[in-house]
C-alpha cells in the first residue's frame, strides 16, 4: 500500500497542508468563474485525496464546493429554485464521491504515477457516476452526457490536474530552496 509519507508531492508540514487547502479553495473560485458549469472537481478531488491527509482532503473539497456555489448564485446569477439547488447539491455529493473513489486507489501498492492515474479515473467514474444517476429524477438536458460532453469535462480535469499538480511541485520546490539556504550567522 502507497502511504503518504513516500510520495514527494506530500506536504512536509502541517501549515502547508492548511495552505493548499485554501489554494484549492481559491483554484475553484477562479474556475467556477472560467468555466461555471465545470469546475473540475474530479481534478481538485484527487489531487487533495493524494497529497492531503484524507480529514484534510475533505475539507478541501468542502470549501471547493462552498466557493463554487457561493460564486455560481450570487456572482454568476444561477436560478434560485429548487432543480438547482438540487443539482448544486447532486455536484457537492458527486465531488464528495469522487474524492471516496480517490482516496480508495491509495490502497494499492502501486508507483506515484499510477496511483495519481488511478485516484483521477476513479474519481471522474464516480462523479460522474453520481451526476447521471442524479438525471433519474432532476431536469437535465438531452445532451448533458454526450460524449462531446462528457470529453470537454474530462479535459478541463485533466488540464486542471495536471496544473494543480505543477503548481503543487513548484510550491514544493520553492519550499525546500528556502529550508536550504543557510541561517543568519550569530556573533
Amino acid at each position: 500500500m502507497l502511504e503518504r509519507n513516500h510520495l514527494p508531492l506530500r506536504p512536509a508540514a502541517p501549515v502547508f497542508a492548511v495552505a493548499w487547502v485554501a489554494v484549492i479553495a481559491g483554484a475553484s473560485v477562479a474556475l467556477s468563474l472560467l468555466f461555471a458549469c465545470v469546475t473540475p472537481f474530479v481534478a481538485l478531488a484527487a489531487v487533495s485525496a493524494v497529497i492531503l491527509p484524507r480529514w484534510m482532503a475533505l475539507m478541501a473539497v468542502l470549501f471547493a464546493w462552498l466557493a463554487n456555489q457561493t460564486v455560481g448564485y450570487l456572482v454568476l446569477g444561477y436560478p434560485q429554485t429548487f432543480d438547482s439547488f438540487a443539482w448544486g447539491l447532486a455536484i457537492g455529493i458527486a465531488a464528495f464521491a469522487s474524492l471516496a473513489a480517490a482516496l480508495a486507489v491509495l490502497r494499492l501498492a502501486a508507483g506515484l504515477a499510477v496511483t495519481m492515474t488511478g485516484a483521477f479515473m476513479s474519481g471522474f467514474v464516480a462523479y460522474e457516476g453520481v451526476l447521471f444517476a442524479a438525471t433519474a429524477v432532476l431536469p437535465s438536458g438531452d445532451g448533458a452526457f454526450s460524449a462531446a460532453v462528457v470529453a470537454e469535462v474530462l479535459l478541463i480535469n485533466s488540464l486542471a490536474a495536471v496544473g494543480l499538480i505543477c503548481l503543487h511541485a513548484g510550491a514544493a520546490v520553492s519550499r525546500a530552496l528556502v529550508a536550504a539556504q543557510p541561517g543568519p550567522a550569530l556573533s
